[in-house]
């Protein structure tokens, strides 16, 4: 009879695991670290020279092209800024899942309805799992079809780029998961868009928006507080407390009220 060897029990049995005994880099002198700082800073200093000189030929070009089409530079400027990432960041291959997702969502818009990532997933995850592999590769091609015929440059009007903001906003709130309230502006002029309070929850607009209501009824739950004390004191029934409100007064305020100051900056010149 073969003798038995167990190997599993003893692999994952307890065992002493022995440091690290690998000798450690000799720490470089003070004249090495600076011979690589001072590499470090000249190859930063030439890759900013050909960066700056890159950007100075796009500029050229965009204005050369504005001046051609009679349009802004910063037109162009974002085609190529803006192309050049979606070159970066393109898919070539299709992912069926995605293809999947992206059909259900043109579909769901042609109903009128908007869905974003998961709802699609919590609604037809399970219809995408019955597929088949031929299912699979069919939808595929037909994305290809669609986006084959359907290609055309990202055009960036005032709408896209407002809808952008929400859209960067929002997946802010999803994937870090802050919670805030912020006021954005449009830094040029080629896009009108007023300037907006965003909250990126519900709950807090109705906070605020109830806000002064709950600061109202907290004063009058402290002026009667007050007025119960001042009872107290006085020993006066009717005692009532009076609110006086000043104005808050600068030091500038100060200076403009002085005579003396006026005298001295409206004095006759020699």
């Amino acid at each position: 009879m073969p003798r038995a060897y167990s190997t599993i029990a003893l692999a994952s049995s307890t065992r002493m695991r022995t440091g690290n005994h690998s000798k450690k880099a000799a720490p470089l002198t003070a004249g090495q670290l600076e011979e690589k700082r001072a590499a470090r800073n000249d190859k930063q200093a030439r890759i900013d020279a050909r960066v700056q000189q890159w950007m100075e030929s796009t500029n050229e070009l965009a204005q050369s092209m504005a001046t051609e089409f009679d349009m802004q530079p910063r037109y162009f400027l974002d085609i190529f800024f803006q192309g050049g990432a979606h070159m970066i960041n393109h898919q070539e291959a299709v992912n069926p899942y995605n293809t999947f997702r992206g059909l259900k969502s043109m579909e769901a818009r042609g109903q009128g309805l908007v869905m974003n990532a998961p709802d699609l997933h919590t609604h037809y995850f399970d219809e995408y799992s019955k597929l088949t592999t031929q299912e699979k590769e069919q939808l595929c091609t037909k994305w290809e079809e669609i986006r084959s015929t359907n290609f055309q440059l990202r055009r960036d009007t005032p709408r896209a780029k407002i809808q952008d903001v929400a859209n960067v906003h929002s997946a802010l709130a999803q994937r870090v998961g802050v919670e805030g309230f912020f006021c954005i502006v449009k830094n040029n002029v080629h896009f009108r868009m007023d300037p907006e309070w965003y909250f990126t929850s519900r709950s807090l607009s109705n906070l605020l928006r109830t806000s002064k209501q709950k600061t109202d009824w907290m004063k009058g739950e402290i002026c009667s507080l007050l007025g119960k004390n001042l009872v107290e004191v006085s020993k006066v029934d009717d005692a009532r407390l009076g609110c006086v409100s000043r104005p808050i007064i600068t030091s500038e305020d100060e200076r403009d009220d002085d005579p003396e100051a006026d005298a001295e900056n409206n004095h006759p010149p020699s």
